[in-house]
């Protein structure tokens, strides 16, 4: 895929992980993604490779000179990459079975992204929540297992 990106192509990713949760979930939505030709900004979805041969498709939150600080949106810790890290970026979203893409340039998902890093500090309260919604049996399974764990010590 990198290749392909690196040769002007324009590629789909089928989306693996939990990271990007709220906003796009595990092998339901897929990324339009494409060559950097501008300057990366704030906001911004990349993919870039984190460790060797280890890939996320994160979102921006900081830049400074060479090194670039993502997080992926359900996420509680940042990565720290550096330029050449980078592989593409992406210019769209495939979302929720549909054929229609959702443009990076959109009102809406630009509104989504914005408030959403505005909300980082309560970034743990709403995921917990929005765990509990998606699945509450493993939730609540993996909340017995954290207290049991801390009253067994």
């Amino acid at each position: 895929m990198a290749e392909y990106v690196r040769a002007g192509h324009t590629v789909t990713l089928p989306l693996r992980g939990y990271s990007m949760r709220p906003y796009l979930e595990d092998k339901r939505d897929k990324a339009l993604l494409t060559k950097v030709t501008g300057e990366l900004r704030i906001g911004d979805v990349i993919l870039a490779e984190i460790t060797p041969k280890t890939y996320a498709l994160h979102r921006i939150v900081d830049i400074s000179g060479d090194e670039i600080t993502m997080y992926g949106d359900g996420n509680f810790s940042p990565e720290h990459i550096h330029r050449r890290d980078v592989l593409a970026i992406a210019i769209g979203f495939y979302r929720k079975g549909s054929d229609r893409m959702t443009s990076v340039n959109d009102f809406w998902y630009s509104a989504y992204w914005r408030l959403w890093l505005w909300l980082r500090p309560l970034r743990y309260p709403l995921l917990v929540c929005y765990r509990a919604k998606q699945n509450p049996k493993e939730f609540i399974l993996k909340l017995f297992n954290k207290i049991h764990k801390t009253i067994c010590k």
